[in-house]
């Protein structure tokens, strides 16, 4: 599933391509697609303006209208500079000169006014983004310590209403670099450990938003050796949505 430093990187680059432009072309060809039919109201309108909160893509066209993209699982993002029509039927395609964007499948696709993106419940639902703009560690911390209490930290870093953006690789690799176990109860944690394992949430999405390249040292290596104490690593899945955790058993207390 792509998570927040992905569509953060998104974002960006949407934005970077198309921003400010008219889309002089839009088409949902995939008729899979959720805007097959509406997707010609984005022709003419120019690109205003691109965020993302968590897992979440919003992208604002002149006239009041918003695009929610979540691209969930298989879900995916393809932009490029070079006119280059992409292979395949995508669920969403923009052109404006050489710059192209198109999305293929995803959790959700849809347009909606801008309104109603700005009151959306399930979006103001979400926790702090540690990518967002003005993201404070310390109320973000307590966000975690309280609505968290009862639940393991695993589970509860994979709540987007607590810490939003985190996904598996991420937890997993903040969990590590905390050097706290994916099984410990919120409420055992201490408030430099919350703080900690927040702060290391912030720090794995922001190396992977700007490099492309997330820290990952134990994610999906089971059996091998831990590369801090050369223990072997342990995975379990772990919650409701049974999602894997991995740890050390030794490192990671």
């Amino acid at each position: 599933m792509a998570e927040g430093d992905t569509i953060h990187r998104v974002a960006r680059r949407l934005d970077a391509a198309l921003g400010g432009r008219p889309v002089e072309r839009a088409a949902a060809p995939n008729p899979r697609s959720p805007i097959h039919t509406r997707a010609g109201e984005l022709d003419g309108r120019s690109l205003d303006g691109v965020e993302a909160r968590g897992k979440h893509l919003i992208a604002i066209f002149s006239g009041g209208l918003a695009l929610h993209s979540h691209l969930g699982i298989e879900g995916r993002w393809m932009i490029r500079a070079d006119g280059r029509a992409p292979r395949g039927k995508p669920w969403l395609l923009l052109a404006s000169g050489e710059a192209l964007a198109a999305q293929f499948g995803g959790k959700l696709l849809r347009l909606v006014s801008e309104s109603r993106i700005r009151n959306d419940p399930a979006l103001a639902r979400l926790g702090p983004d540690p990518l967002a703009p003005g993201f404070e560690l310390e109320a973000a911390t307590a966000r975690l310590r309280r609505a968290g209490a009862g639940r393991e930290i695993g589970e509860v870093l994979l709540d987007q209403t607590i810490l939003a953006g985190v996904g598996n690789a991420i937890r997993n690799e903040a969990c590590f670099r905390a050097q706290l176990s994916p099984w410990r109860p919120v409420d055992a944690l201490g408030a430099a450990e919350a703080e900690r394992i927040v702060a290391e949430c912030a720090a794995v999405m922001e190396a992977g938003f700007e490099t492309g390249r997330r820290p990952r040292s134990i994610y999906r290596q089971a059996g091998r050796p831990c590369p801090r104490c050369g223990t072997a690593i342990r995975s379990r899945g772990q919650g409701d949505a049974n999602r894997m955790a991995y740890w050390c058993p030794r490192c990671q207390r």
